[in-house]
């Protein structure tokens, strides 16, 4: 590969980075307005970007997830190297292992928790890594399928306690397990499965090429818009032609909210972010020398321990000192101002150390070496 070409690529991963760290900043957000807000009553424009965030900057994570496990298997899978393509599968498999592990002990503090949900979509992924791109189409259109078939058979929500914050009902029973890991969980591998797959097809894309960025992103973009009006359009139509069917019915077959995850939903959240991610593979490109880019790409390298630390440093202290039910405004404040810290602490911890603390044990544990690359 010739030094333009790679001096190209790192430039894109910087852009990487930047998608994943608006996704924790928006993540953040929705976190603390769910803990010591836990309202999304009243107008304005910040009520209406609360509303609408939930569900999507977790989806920008599995996408990203998924881009990042196409680099890793990009040289075994051009090469057909069977050897090679083994090694790559291990070390995803250990990262999947690690990340469940993590994850369903840190259930236990925090019900959202995606980590144990991140674990399970990696290790089937490491899996699929090397499908033809049409068989990862097809088994995200029949994951989409499969939870709508599940949604007209199954009663939907019976794992959450929607009376006491969406708590977990019968988790750590193997049926209820099953149920929130499958098809009523925060995130269920019906759908949210396709979002890696289109992750890894995404990330088998030239891009480093302006033209094929464009594309995705003005793909991403329409598709996004199609979802937003269809879903508003037949929400409406649904409702006051058929008076009796359950509100929980029509959201899960075109509602746009992340609970149910339907069609719509699962359509709209993908067009956002992969339009999310174009654009910031552009402004990367465009801004890279720019020191303010600096410390969000930090935070987007550093996202696995501020997604942890932000709820063990931040929102249960503020649990326990008492912040509840307050106002949006000061929710998303808060939000923003552990998000300026955690944005100072990734860029000092990067500069002395490298690597953030949980992303170094991550890299030790899938390579037995923290400096391979």
């Amino acid at each position: 590969m010739n030094a333009p070409a790679e001096v190209k690529s790192v430039e894109r991963m910087v852009g990487i980075d930047l998608a994943r760290c608006i996704a924790i900043i928006g993540m953040m957000i929705i976190n603390f307005n769910e803990t010591i807000a836990r309202s999304y009553e009243g107008s304005g424009l910040l009520l209406h970007f609360v509303r609408f965030i939930p569900g999507r900057a977790a989806v920008t994570f599995v996408m990203l997830a998924g881009i990042g496990m196409s680099f890793m298997g990009r040289r075994a899978r051009l090469s057909g190297d069977s050897l090679l393509r083994r090694k790559v599968r291990t070390s995803l498999l250990k990262r999947a292992g690690l990340l469940f592990l993590i994850g369903m002990i840190f259930v236990i503090s925090w019900e959202g928790d995606i980590l144990h949900f991140y674990g399970v979509f990696i290790f089937t992924g490491a899996l699929m890594l090397f499908w033809p791109a049409r068989w990862l189409w097809a088994c995200t259109v029949l994951l989409n399928i499969g939870f709508v078939a599940m949604l007209m058979t199954f009663s939907y929500g019976v794992g959450f306690d929607w009376e006491n914050d969406l708590n977990l009902v019968n988790f750590w029973t193997i049926k209820g397990y099953a149920r929130n890991l499958v098809f009523d969980g925060w995130f269920p591998i019906f759908p949210w499965f396709g979002f890696l797959l289109m992750g890894i097809w995404a990330g088998r894309l030239d891009l480093r090429s302006h033209s094929v960025l464009l594309r995705l992103g003005l793909g991403g973009g329409l598709v996004f818009i199609v979802a937003e009006v269809a879903s508003r359009v037949l929400s409406g139509y649904l409702e006051s032609t058929f008076p009796g069917m359950r509100h929980i019915v029509i959201q899960g077959l075109v509602g746009r909210g992340c609970l149910p995850p339907g069609p719509l939903f699962f359509l709209s959240t993908a067009g956002g972010s992969l339009l999310l991610i174009t654009l910031c593979l552009f402004i990367a490109e465009k801004y890279r020398k720019a020191r303010w880019m600096e410390p969000l790409v930090a935070t987007g390298q550093f996202a696995f321990t501020i997604y942890l630390a932000h709820v063990y440093l931040v929102i249960i202290p503020l649990l326990y000192l008492g912040w509840e039910d307050v106002p949006i405004s000061q929710s998303v404040a808060t939000a923003l101002t552990a998000c300026a810290i955690f944005m100072v602490f990734s860029t000092l911890w990067k500069k002395r150390f490298g690597r953030g603390p949980l992303e170094w044990v991550m890299r030790r544990v899938a390579n037995g070496n923290p400096t391979a690359s």
